[in-house]
């Protein structure tokens, strides 16, 4: 009787090491075996530390290697909503969202598969009319709150957009999705002492051979803190601007002293505003000698270039914050925390707050909520009416 082929799933190959001088010869891989065919995914290592990282990157090669499979379902249209399986809608979604996805950030790739993958496990076999209040509880049964949010609203997201391309009928009120509330917005900054310490750590941050420094391995590192903290902007948006004018890049200019944010004729979503901003002339001194180069460094094209590359070294800034802060205070003072770093320097240097709005291209109401707990007692009204000595 033939053997029942089985489902795709992941199998480890274990790294190899020369048996003499034990050096690694070999790095470990994560296959992709699906009856006898295997199918690489990239994703290796070569010590236990990486093992995590890579299987989680392999399991997302293996979820689109598993949505490739069934690319060719299409769905029916204007099904109801008690007749379509969410199973279903999720392949379609992701066939047509296919080049957006591919187009997003690694790390934001990778989130965003891992949302999908988590809705599918769960979901995957239930009705579209099935999503109700119950059902939603069950969902968020031994998951973190933020997590869950983010996940569900992923979801509507994604049954919206079907049924916007006529692939279910459903009516107002019929789903409910029971979306937690957000958690209270946690803000930690850098202080001046803490910043300092950072990038002088990562300016002397060397390669080592023989015992002997050679050369700095995380100069780019320590640009990207100088411009995250001066001009409040996102992370994604530092890492990829260049110098020049590029396509699908942001852009600094430094001819107009001007920092393009987002790239030209980018569609910018309404809550992750990137408005250009003039850039401070003595950042703007900077930034020209970093272009054109000084002394033994070179010339480069991006702001945040690692070996002639733009860079998003997150895993090697993380290292960085372990070794000078320690753990716990590391994971607070996220690559994020520049933009509030930058936020509540100004606001404690007594910069209206409508001015600091414009600058790091957030509403004013937010920095109100977000940030009054910064704003020093002496730029304070309800202080200086207290400070009065009459």
């Amino acid at each position: 009787m033939p053997r029942e082929l089985q489902e795709p799933h992941l199998i480890e190959r274990s790294p190899r090491y020369d048996k003499r001088m034990g050096k690694l010869t070999h790095r470990g891989t994560f296959v992709i075996k699906h009856g006898e065919k295997q199918s690489a995914t990239g994703c290796s290592f070569g010590d236990a530390e990486e093992v995590k990282s890579a299987k989680q990157a392999a399991l997302l090669k293996l979820h689109e290697y598993n949505v490739a499979r069934y690319s060719k379902i299409e769905p029916k249209d204007g099904l109801l909503a008690s007749e379509v399986k969410i199973g279903d809608m999720i392949l379609f979604y992701l066939q047509e969202k296919a080049e957006e996805i591919e187009a997003m950030e690694p790390h934001r790739r990778r989130e965003h598969l891992g949302q999908i993958k988590r809705l599918n496990e769960f979901w995957g076999e239930l009705f579209v009319s099935e999503i109700k209040r119950k059902k939603s509880r069950e969902y968020q049964q031994d998951k973190s709150q933020s997590v869950v949010r983010n996940d569900l609203i992923a979801f509507r997201a994604l049954i919206n957009f079907c049924a916007a391309e006529g692939k279910i009928r459903k009516y107002d009120g019929e789903l409910n999705y029971e979306i937690p509330p957000g958690l209270p917005s946690r803000m930690h900054y850098y202080s001046v002492d803490e910043f300092k310490a950072l990038y002088k750590a990562a300016r002397r941050k060397c390669h080592t051979f023989r015992g002997k420094n050679t050369h700095r391995v995380a100069t780019h590192l320590a640009r990207f803190m100088v411009v995250a903290a001066i001009t409040g902007t996102r992370t994604d948006r530092v890492v990829q601007a260049s110098f020049y004018r590029e396509e699908g890049r942001p852009w600094i200019d430094l001819d107009s002293q001007i920092f393009y944010r987002a790239a030209e004729g980018e569609f910018v979503p309404h809550n992750k505003r990137a408005d250009p901003v003039r850039i401070p002339d003595r950042l703007a001194e900077v930034l020209r000698r970093w272009r054109d180069g000084y002394g033994k460094a070179k010339p480069t094209r991006y702001l945040v270039e690692f070996n002639g590359k733009p860079s998003s070294d997150g895993k090697a800034f993380l290292r960085l914050r372990r070794e000078v802060f320690g753990e716990e205070r590391a994971e607070q003072l996220n690559r994020h925390a520049f933009k509030h770093t930058c936020v509540t320097w100004l606001l404690q240097a007594g910069v209206e707050i409508e001015e600091v709005a414009d600058y790091v291209s957030t509403d004013a109401r937010t920095l109100r909520r977000v940030y009054k707990q910064v704003i020093p007692g002496d730029y304070s009204p309800v202080n200086q009416a207290f400070s009065r000595k009459s």
